[in-house]
């Protein structure tokens, strides 16, 4: 039975895709960038799932500190894990639809990009292990505390820019 929920549970994520396919044809079809307001939603949806899906990497910081945890924490950010990836993949989504849309851009969002790229496409391929040998190096660089700071940093800097 409960093999029966988690294969339920996979199942609906397998959604993402196919909202990433239905965006890219949205902006396809949009070349003209008619839909400007857009912008505005997507950034603000895309920073709310952003703040919910990445509150996991302080939860569980804080959480190691106070040992042993206790087995209903562990089964939490287990779920949470999942929820990060999903969020995460969504947020990426709408930040992309975002930067297409917005009228104001400047290098440190450009960087924002490339850095919110790259963690993204890591934290995939680390998660569904499309890369097993390097496991252990994608981890080391998707968890690095100073690549959170500098995601957050360029996030401020760059939209106190424009």
């Amino acid at each position: 039975m409960a093999n029966q929920g988690t294969e339920s549970e996979g199942r609906a994520f397998h959604i993402l895709p196919w909202l990433l396919a239905l965006i890219v044809l949205l902006l396809y079809v949009d070349n003209a960038r008619r839909l400007e307001r857009l912008s505005s939603i997507m950034g603000y949806v895309s920073a709310f799932l952003f703040i919910v899906a990445n509150a996991y990497y302080p939860a569980r910081v804080i959480a190691r500190r106070f040992r042993p945890m206790p087995d209903s924490v562990i089964e939490f950010f287990k779920k949470y894990l999942d929820v990060h990836i999903w969020m995460n993949e969504v947020a990426f989504v709408a930040m992309a639809v975002h930067a297409h849309y917005a009228d104001d851009k400047n290098i440190v969002l450009t960087a924002l990009g490339i850095v919110t790229l790259f963690l993204t496409v890591e934290g995939l391929v680390m998660h569904y292990r499309l890369i097993p040998a390097d496991k252990k190096l994608l981890r080391l660089l998707h968890n690095q505390q100073i690549l959170f700071v500098v995601w957050v940093l360029l996030i401020i800097i760059g939209h106190s820019m424009v």
